[in-house]
Protein backbone atom coordinates (compact mmCIF):
# COMPACT_ATOMS: atom_id res chain seq x y z
CA UNK A 1 0.00 0.00 0.00
CA UNK A 2 1.51 3.32 -1.05
CA UNK A 3 -0.50 6.44 -1.87
CA UNK A 4 -3.45 7.55 -3.96
CA UNK A 5 -3.80 10.88 -5.76
CA UNK A 6 -7.30 12.32 -5.97
CA UNK A 7 -8.40 15.38 -7.92
CA UNK A 8 -11.04 18.11 -8.01
CA UNK A 9 -11.92 20.54 -10.80
CA UNK A 10 -14.66 23.03 -11.59
CA UNK A 11 -15.24 26.41 -13.19
CA UNK A 12 -16.63 28.47 -10.31
CA UNK A 13 -17.76 32.07 -9.86
CA UNK A 14 -17.41 32.58 -6.13
CA UNK A 15 -15.53 35.10 -4.03
CA UNK A 16 -16.12 32.91 -0.96
CA UNK A 17 -15.06 29.32 -0.39
CA UNK A 18 -17.28 26.82 -2.19
CA UNK A 19 -16.95 23.04 -2.71
CA UNK A 20 -15.33 21.98 -5.99
CA UNK A 21 -16.51 19.01 -8.06
CA UNK A 22 -14.52 15.79 -7.85
CA UNK A 23 -12.76 14.40 -10.91
CA UNK A 24 -14.31 10.96 -11.43
CA UNK A 25 -12.17 8.23 -9.89
CA UNK A 26 -12.80 4.54 -10.57
CA UNK A 27 -10.84 3.51 -7.48
CA UNK A 28 -12.58 5.61 -4.82
CA UNK A 29 -16.03 5.72 -3.24
CA UNK A 30 -17.82 9.00 -3.94
CA UNK A 31 -20.51 10.30 -1.58
CA UNK A 32 -21.69 13.01 -3.99
CA UNK A 33 -20.35 15.24 -6.77
CA UNK A 34 -18.13 17.15 -4.30
CA UNK A 35 -17.05 14.46 -1.83
CA UNK A 36 -14.77 11.43 -1.84
CA UNK A 37 -14.63 8.87 0.97
CA UNK A 38 -11.21 8.67 2.62
CA UNK A 39 -9.88 5.17 1.81
CA UNK A 40 -8.95 2.87 4.67
CA UNK A 41 -5.21 2.70 5.24
CA UNK A 42 -4.63 5.86 3.21
CA UNK A 43 -5.98 8.35 5.70
CA UNK A 44 -3.13 10.85 5.94
CA UNK A 45 -2.63 13.94 3.77
CA UNK A 46 0.95 14.04 2.49
CA UNK A 47 0.72 16.93 0.03
CA UNK A 48 -1.76 18.98 -1.95
CA UNK A 49 -1.96 21.42 -4.84
CA UNK A 50 -4.48 24.12 -5.74
CA UNK A 51 -4.37 26.27 -8.85
CA UNK A 52 -6.42 28.48 -11.09
CA UNK A 53 -6.11 31.68 -13.09
CA UNK A 54 -7.88 33.69 -10.39
CA UNK A 55 -7.77 31.45 -7.32
CA UNK A 56 -7.71 33.31 -4.00
CA UNK A 57 -8.12 30.53 -1.42
CA UNK A 58 -8.25 26.75 -1.22
CA UNK A 59 -9.01 24.54 1.75
CA UNK A 60 -9.31 20.81 2.49
CA UNK A 61 -12.28 19.96 4.70
CA UNK A 62 -13.40 16.75 6.44
CA UNK A 63 -15.69 16.24 9.45
CA UNK A 64 -12.78 15.21 11.68
CA UNK A 65 -10.74 18.26 10.69
CA UNK A 66 -13.74 20.49 11.42
CA UNK A 67 -14.19 18.94 14.88
CA UNK A 68 -10.50 19.60 15.60
CA UNK A 69 -10.75 23.15 14.18
CA UNK A 70 -7.96 22.04 11.86
CA UNK A 71 -9.35 22.65 8.37
CA UNK A 72 -6.36 22.73 6.05
CA UNK A 73 -5.50 25.86 4.05
CA UNK A 74 -3.63 24.89 0.87
CA UNK A 75 -0.64 27.26 0.83
CA UNK A 76 1.20 27.98 -1.39
CA UNK A 77 -1.30 28.13 -4.24
CA UNK A 78 -0.73 28.53 -7.97
CA UNK A 79 -2.57 31.75 -8.82
CA UNK A 80 -2.38 32.22 -12.57
CA UNK A 81 -3.06 28.77 -14.02
CA UNK A 82 -4.48 25.33 -13.24
CA UNK A 83 -1.06 23.84 -14.07
CA UNK A 84 1.91 24.14 -11.78
CA UNK A 85 4.47 26.86 -12.50
CA UNK A 86 7.58 24.80 -13.21
CA UNK A 87 9.90 27.59 -12.08
CA UNK A 88 8.34 27.64 -8.59
CA UNK A 89 6.35 24.39 -8.15
CA UNK A 90 3.75 25.49 -5.61
CA UNK A 91 3.11 22.40 -3.48
CA UNK A 92 1.55 22.38 -0.03
CA UNK A 93 3.49 19.96 2.18
CA UNK A 94 2.43 19.84 5.87
CA UNK A 95 5.12 19.66 8.53
CA UNK A 96 3.88 16.12 9.20
CA UNK A 97 1.19 14.04 7.49
CA UNK A 98 -2.29 15.18 8.53
CA UNK A 99 -4.49 12.41 9.98
CA UNK A 100 -8.04 11.83 8.78
CA UNK A 101 -10.68 9.26 9.69
CA UNK A 102 -11.14 6.35 7.25
CA UNK A 103 -14.42 6.48 5.29
CA UNK A 104 -15.18 10.10 6.21
CA UNK A 105 -15.89 12.56 3.39
CA UNK A 106 -13.12 14.78 2.03
CA UNK A 107 -13.77 17.97 0.05
CA UNK A 108 -11.70 20.67 -1.61
CA UNK A 109 -13.10 24.20 -1.26
CA UNK A 110 -11.90 27.14 -3.33
CA UNK A 111 -12.58 30.81 -4.01
CA UNK A 112 -11.65 33.08 -6.91
CA UNK A 113 -11.93 36.71 -7.96
CA UNK A 114 -12.26 36.47 -11.74
CA UNK A 115 -14.92 37.99 -13.95
CA UNK A 116 -17.45 35.22 -14.29
CA UNK A 117 -16.63 31.56 -13.73
CA UNK A 118 -12.96 30.52 -13.82
CA UNK A 119 -11.31 27.12 -13.46
CA UNK A 120 -9.89 25.81 -10.21
CA UNK A 121 -8.08 22.50 -9.76
CA UNK A 122 -7.14 20.68 -6.57
CA UNK A 123 -5.00 17.61 -5.92
CA UNK A 124 -4.62 15.67 -2.65
CA UNK A 125 -2.15 12.84 -2.08
CA UNK A 126 -3.38 10.41 0.59
CA UNK A 127 -1.26 7.68 2.13
CA UNK A 128 -0.43 5.82 5.36
CA UNK A 129 1.13 7.62 8.30
CA UNK A 130 4.61 6.72 7.02
CA UNK A 131 5.38 6.10 3.38
CA UNK A 132 7.01 2.74 2.60
CA UNK A 133 10.75 3.29 2.05
CA UNK A 134 12.35 2.53 -1.30
CA UNK A 135 14.12 -0.82 -1.59
CA UNK A 136 17.89 -0.92 -1.54
CA UNK A 137 19.61 -1.11 -4.88
CA UNK A 138 20.68 0.81 -7.93
CA UNK A 139 18.14 3.35 -9.15
CA UNK A 140 17.46 2.93 -12.85
CA UNK A 141 16.06 5.72 -15.02
CA UNK A 142 13.65 4.66 -17.77
CA UNK A 143 12.05 6.95 -20.35
CA UNK A 144 8.70 5.91 -21.82
CA UNK A 145 6.30 7.56 -24.24
CA UNK A 146 2.65 7.39 -25.25
CA UNK A 147 0.38 8.76 -27.98
CA UNK A 148 -3.08 8.70 -26.40
CA UNK A 149 -5.49 11.58 -26.98
CA UNK A 150 -6.30 12.88 -23.50
CA UNK A 151 -9.76 13.95 -22.36
CA UNK A 152 -9.44 17.41 -20.76
CA UNK A 153 -9.99 17.50 -17.00
CA UNK A 154 -10.49 13.74 -16.66
CA UNK A 155 -8.16 10.89 -15.77
CA UNK A 156 -7.15 9.30 -19.09
CA UNK A 157 -5.30 5.98 -19.20
CA UNK A 158 -2.11 6.08 -21.25
CA UNK A 159 -0.25 2.97 -22.34
CA UNK A 160 3.48 3.68 -22.50
CA UNK A 161 6.30 2.15 -24.45
CA UNK A 162 9.76 2.30 -22.81
CA UNK A 163 12.64 3.40 -25.02
CA UNK A 164 14.39 0.14 -24.15
CA UNK A 165 12.82 -3.12 -22.98
CA UNK A 166 13.37 -3.87 -19.31
CA UNK A 167 15.67 -6.66 -18.23
CA UNK A 168 13.60 -9.65 -17.04
CA UNK A 169 12.74 -9.36 -13.36
CA UNK A 170 10.72 -7.47 -10.75
CA UNK A 171 10.91 -3.70 -10.33
CA UNK A 172 9.76 -1.17 -7.74
CA UNK A 173 8.62 2.26 -8.87
CA UNK A 174 10.03 4.94 -6.55
CA UNK A 175 9.17 8.06 -8.54
CA UNK A 176 8.34 9.48 -11.94
CA UNK A 177 8.18 12.73 -13.91
CA UNK A 178 5.18 13.05 -16.26
CA UNK A 179 5.16 15.49 -19.19
CA UNK A 180 2.61 16.54 -21.81
CA UNK A 181 1.44 19.77 -23.40
CA UNK A 182 -1.27 20.59 -20.86
CA UNK A 183 -0.68 18.16 -18.02
CA UNK A 184 -1.78 18.91 -14.47
CA UNK A 185 -0.88 15.58 -12.83
CA UNK A 186 -0.43 11.87 -13.50
CA UNK A 187 -0.68 8.68 -11.50
CA UNK A 188 0.60 5.15 -11.95
CA UNK A 189 -1.56 2.11 -12.68
CA UNK A 190 0.34 -0.89 -11.31
CA UNK A 191 -1.02 -4.38 -12.03
CA UNK A 192 -2.56 -5.92 -8.91
CA UNK A 193 -2.60 -2.65 -6.97
CA UNK A 194 -5.80 -0.69 -6.26
CA UNK A 195 -4.33 2.63 -5.19
CA UNK A 196 -2.70 4.92 -7.76
CA UNK A 197 0.26 6.98 -6.56
CA UNK A 198 0.64 10.27 -8.38
CA UNK A 199 2.58 13.48 -8.77
CA UNK A 200 2.09 16.84 -10.42
CA UNK A 201 3.09 17.05 -14.08
CA UNK A 202 5.12 19.52 -16.08
CA UNK A 203 3.41 21.06 -19.09
CA UNK A 204 4.95 21.84 -22.45
CA UNK A 205 7.26 20.14 -24.88
CA UNK A 206 9.60 17.63 -23.28
CA UNK A 207 12.55 19.95 -23.89
CA UNK A 208 10.87 22.85 -22.07
CA UNK A 209 8.97 20.91 -19.40
CA UNK A 210 12.10 19.14 -18.16
CA UNK A 211 13.53 22.53 -17.21
CA UNK A 212 11.78 22.73 -13.83
CA UNK A 213 12.73 23.70 -10.29
CA UNK A 214 13.24 20.37 -8.46
CA UNK A 215 13.35 21.74 -4.90
CA UNK A 216 9.64 21.23 -4.10
CA UNK A 217 9.13 18.31 -6.49
CA UNK A 218 11.78 15.76 -5.55
CA UNK A 219 10.47 15.44 -1.94
CA UNK A 220 7.29 13.93 -3.47
CA UNK A 221 9.33 10.97 -4.76
CA UNK A 222 11.65 8.29 -3.36
CA UNK A 223 9.28 5.83 -1.72
CA UNK A 224 7.88 2.43 -2.66
CA UNK A 225 4.98 3.25 -5.00
CA UNK A 226 4.45 -0.39 -5.98
CA UNK A 227 6.14 -3.32 -7.71
CA UNK A 228 5.65 -4.94 -11.10
CA UNK A 229 7.11 -7.53 -13.45
CA UNK A 230 8.98 -6.54 -16.60
CA UNK A 231 6.08 -7.99 -18.59
CA UNK A 232 3.55 -5.77 -16.76
CA UNK A 233 5.00 -2.32 -17.42
CA UNK A 234 2.83 0.28 -15.63
CA UNK A 235 0.25 2.35 -17.47
CA UNK A 236 -0.38 5.90 -16.29
CA UNK A 237 -3.44 8.11 -15.95
CA UNK A 238 -2.95 11.68 -17.09
CA UNK A 239 -5.01 14.66 -15.93
CA UNK A 240 -4.62 17.49 -18.42
CA UNK A 241 -6.25 20.81 -19.25
CA UNK A 242 -6.07 19.98 -22.97
CA UNK A 243 -6.48 17.10 -25.42
CA UNK A 244 -2.77 16.27 -25.59
CA UNK A 245 -1.63 13.56 -28.00
CA UNK A 246 1.97 13.02 -26.87
CA UNK A 247 3.02 11.89 -23.37
CA UNK A 248 6.42 11.28 -21.78
CA UNK A 249 7.16 9.73 -18.39
CA UNK A 250 10.59 9.44 -16.78
CA UNK A 251 10.44 6.52 -14.32
CA UNK A 252 12.81 5.81 -11.44
CA UNK A 253 13.00 2.08 -10.73
CA UNK A 254 14.84 -0.32 -8.46
CA UNK A 255 15.26 -3.90 -9.68
CA UNK A 256 14.48 -6.20 -6.75
CA UNK A 257 14.55 -9.67 -8.34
Amino acid sequence: MATHLLAYRQAIDSAVLTPVNVVEDTQLTKFDSKTFAVPSGLNFIHWAFAGGPNITRAKIVTPSLTVRRAEVEVIPRNRGAVRVDKTVVQIFRPFSPIPLVPSEGIRMLAAEDGTGATDVVGLISLGPASLPPPPAGEIRTVRATGTTTLTPFAWTKVTLTPDEALEAGTYTLIGFIPISAGIIAARAIIVGQVNRPGVIGFAGSEADAANFNPANFYPLLNYNMGSFSHIDFPAFEFLSASADTVQTVILYLVKTA
